[in-house]
């Protein structure tokens, strides 16, 4: 799989973004009762970063909380291996020791943290998920990706 760029932060939103929202309700979808919104939206900076705001700021973020690891496995899983079709950019897991761990598509692969590099790791039983510019704004091309990542 290729690299693509990474957008992060890039302009401020007003909400969250109908593709954001799309791949979050199937995501709770398929795992009724395992895992849970823990929020989108938000005008804030990166935790533990004073004046670099958070990609929530714009629409494209999302936290997920999980009550059973495998099962935020499997989605960790889906949403790397499909990230080109659902324009996922970065999935970053607050659970694994010592600090945590991120897939990024620039780097196309899974970096393992320090302890203290991002804040709730290790030990965080939610992951976030941010999504680029493609399908944010595209609730029915989201839905089509989704489709596809699915083999429907």
């Amino acid at each position: 799989m290729a690299t693509r760029k990474y957008t992060g932060f890039d302009k401020q939103g007003t909400k969250c973004t109908p593709g954001l929202k799309a791949l979050v309700d199937i995501t709770l979808f398929l795992n009724a009762g395992k895992t849970k919104n823990l929020g989108t939206f938000v005008v804030r900076d990166m935790k533990g970063k004073p004046g670099k705001p958070s990609v929530h700021s714009t629409g494209r973020a999302a936290d997920i909380g999980w009550s059973d690891r495998a099962a935020i496995e499997e989605i960790m899983k889906w949403l790397v291996a499909n990230n080109e079709t659902l324009d996922v950019e970065y999935v970053a897991d607050y659970f694994p020791q010592p600090g945590g761990r991120a897939w990024r598509c620039d780097r196309d692969a899974w970096k393992d943290y320090k302890k203290g590099l991002i804040q709730g790791a290790p030990n965080g039983k939610w992951i976030h998920i941010e999504i680029g510019n493609r399908l944010a704004q595209d609730k029915a091309g989201m839905e089509a990706a989704i489709n596809k990542a699915l083999g429907a």
